[in-house]
């Protein structure tokens, strides 16, 4: 009987060391998430609104440190100022200063294209009191939602921003009869009215 019990016990050791370096050789290591770094920004101080979707500012630190920077918001198209004032361009400039006052410090952040066409930086922007004024602006109508590949990386929350505040009529989407965005370049054509988000090329 003692026999029988050993021979039991040997044959459960076997096979647990069997499973155990089956376990190790078959199954893939388990790995950590890489950690995710926060992106590099920059602290500035506002020289000149331009417009609901561009502004000029002088960083104070950084690479760009005290020199002056024409600054583009990513995500966000306002209603052109010029040559001719579009429907609630004045609206979206006054919103874009209140959120970022002249001699006010933001700041800024890259994403992955760090200049468009005409050299000006491509920035998510944040004033004194944490908001992202880019989302600021789709929030309160004062902006379309522009997608722009690849700075994509608050794409989601700014076209649910961009969403709600059409749905809601809140700045152009009620002030304006016919809301379209600004065309940009002699060969494009004014997209549909439909407020749906659009892409420039």
């Amino acid at each position: 009987m003692r026999l029988i019990v050993i021979g039991a016990l040997l044959v459960v050791a076997a096979l647990g060391a069997v499973y155990m370096l089956a376990d190790t050789f078959v199954r893939p290591p388990v790995t950590e998430p890489a950690p995710t770094s926060p992106p590099s920004v920059e602290s500035a101080r506002v020289v000149w609104v331009n417009d609901g979707d561009t502004m000029v500012v002088s960083p104070v630190d950084g690479a760009y440190a005290g020199r002056e920077q024409r600054v583009r918001l990513i995500g966000i198209d306002a209603p052109e100022v010029r040559p001719v004032p579009q429907c609630w361009a004045g609206e979206s400039t006054k919103a874009l200063l209140k959120l970022a006052p002249r001699g006010s410090i933001v700041t800024l952040a890259f994403d992955t294209q760090k200049f468009d066409d005409y050299r000006r930086q491509l920035r998510y922007v944040w004033n004194a009191q944490g908001v992202l004024v880019n989302e600021s602006q789709l929030a309160g109508g004062n902006a379309f939602f522009l997608r722009v590949w690849p700075n994509v990386a608050y794409e989601k929350d700014f076209r649910e921003q961009a969403d709600r505040a059409r749905a809601a009529k809140r700045g152009l989407w009620g002030g304006c009869a016919d809301p379209r965005p600004p065309v940009h370049g002699p060969n494009s054509a004014p997209p549909p009215s439909t407020g749906t988000p659009h892409a420039r090329p």
